[in-house]
Order: C-alpha cells, then structure tokens, then sequence
C-alpha cells in the first residue's frame, strides 16, 4: 500500500542578504514565479515556496508537477520524499520510496558504474544473490556495456542519468519521485523509460514526476498539477493542464489563476 497526504503545507526558505540584495530578491520574485517574499521574526526575509499545498495520492496514481523554473515543483517532490518538513502543515507518506533528485546524488565518481551499483545495493541491505541479479538488470536496462566498468566521472549526463534510473526502478519501491530525470534522456531512452514504469504500475505504485516534457506527462502520467509561485493553480487530466500551462484558456469549470 502507498499513499501520499499532504494537508496544508507551508515551505519558507530564509534568505540572508543585503538590503541591496534584499531588493533584487524581491524584484526578481515578481517578476518570475518563484514563491512571496516575506519577513519572518527578526526581520529576515524568506521566500515561501510552498503555500498552502494540500495533495491526496493513492496507489496506482501517476502524478505530474508543471510549472515555470521557480514554482515550487522540486520542493513539493523534497516533501514527497521526506528530505524536507514543511513548516506548517502535515506530509504523510505510506510505502517505501526511491528518489531522483540530483544528477549525481548517491554517486561515487571515482567508483565505477558496477561498483556503484554494488555499494548502493549494500546501503539497501540486499543480499548478494539479490545484488548480482540488481547489476545484471542495470547493465541490461542502461545498455552501458563496457561503460559500467569505468568511473562514473567518465560519464556524460545522459549516461548518468540511465544508470540512477536504472538503480531506482531496479529495486521495488512503494514511491517513485522523479525531478526531470527523465526528459533529459534521448528518444530511445524515454520509450524504455516509459515502458519500464508502466511495468511498475501494473503492481500499483505512485510516480511523482516534474517535467517540462509534454510527453512524460501525457505518456507517464493520470493527473497533473499546474503550480505558480507555490501554489497550486490546476488541478485536472495531464493534457487539459499542459494546454493551459502551454498558454490555452482553462476548460469551463476548472480554474487556472496562471499569472504570466
């Protein structure tokens, strides 16, 4: 069983500066998306990335998050996988979870792509029937060949990217949270991608996916959410909410307050 509740949740990130950088802070808030500009106790400004965000996700839900650089999409994706609490509000997650946040996170550079997979496999208490049958399936999956014997350091960025999929989706989590991981793979990899976490949903798992890639989010996923300055603005069907997100009117009986 997995399940993910968010109920009211506030996130404020504080920012110590200058009053000069103060200003080009708040300016800067205006002008994009990224959350209010407000003041905490001792006049310390924050940023408040999340307002008020209140989510219900159950198994077999397949969930995008859209919005402009700034909206608050990676720090709703923290919340899901516990490496934030918010600062008012509850976060309930159910079920074991796998997360792709960073290009590099849980990498050794200097290990090859073989041995990382094997000391990620000993973090995760697997056995070593278990561990070879993980490295067997990340050679097939990633397609690295021989590349899987060299330092991680030696990788490009779309390489990185199959073998912390590949390790992810290899062992069997409950949550997948993923930030643009998947967007930044070439075609091929996005078909496998793709195929490889609608295998995991015939089992009844929850994605969490940000992307701006209109074909994650169509392909991949059964809702959306459209965020703007921390807030959700469009909750709906992953085409309805990419049309409005792409700039299109909201369907009648469905509010997109987008400010551009």
């Amino acid at each position: 069983m997995a399940h993910i509740t968010i109920k009211d949740a506030v996130v404020r990130y504080p920012v110590y500066s200058t009053v000069r950088q103060r200003s080009l802070l708040s300016y800067a808030a205006h002008k994009a998306s990224f959350g209010r500009v407000a003041r905490e106790v001792g006049h310390i400004p924050v940023v408040e990335a999340l307002r008020g965000i209140s989510l219900d996700l159950k198994d077999g839900d397949r969930l995008a998050l859209i919005g402009r650089n700034g909206s608050g999409k990676t720090t709703m994706l923290k919340l899901c996988a516990g490496l934030l609490l918010p600062d008012s509000g509850t976060v309930v997650v159910e079920g074991t979870r796998a997360a792709i946040l960073n290009p590099a996170a849980g990498l050794d550079p200097d290990k090859t792509g073989a041995e990382n997979v094997e000391q990620i496999g000993r973090l995760l208490s697997l056995t070593k029937p278990v561990r070879k049958r993980l490295l067997d399936d990340v050679a097939d999956f990633t397609e690295l060949a021989d590349f899987l014997n060299l330092p991680v350091r030696t990788y490009s960025s779309g390489m990185v990217v199959r073998l912390l999929f590949a390790m992810a989706t290899s062992v069997e989590r409950d949550v997948l949270i993923i930030d643009e991981l998947i967007g930044a793979g070439d075609a091929h990899f996005m078909e496998k991608a793709a195929t490889r976490v609608h295998a995991m949903f015939q089992r009844a798992k929850v994605l969490v996916v940000a992307t701006h890639a209109e074909s994650i989010v169509t392909l991949l996923c059964n809702r959306a959410l459209l965020l703007d300055s921390g807030q959700v603005v469009m909750d709906a069907a992953p085409q309805q909410v990419w049309d409005v997100y792409m700039g299109g009117p909201a369907p009648i009986g469905l509010t997109a307050n987008v400010s551009g």
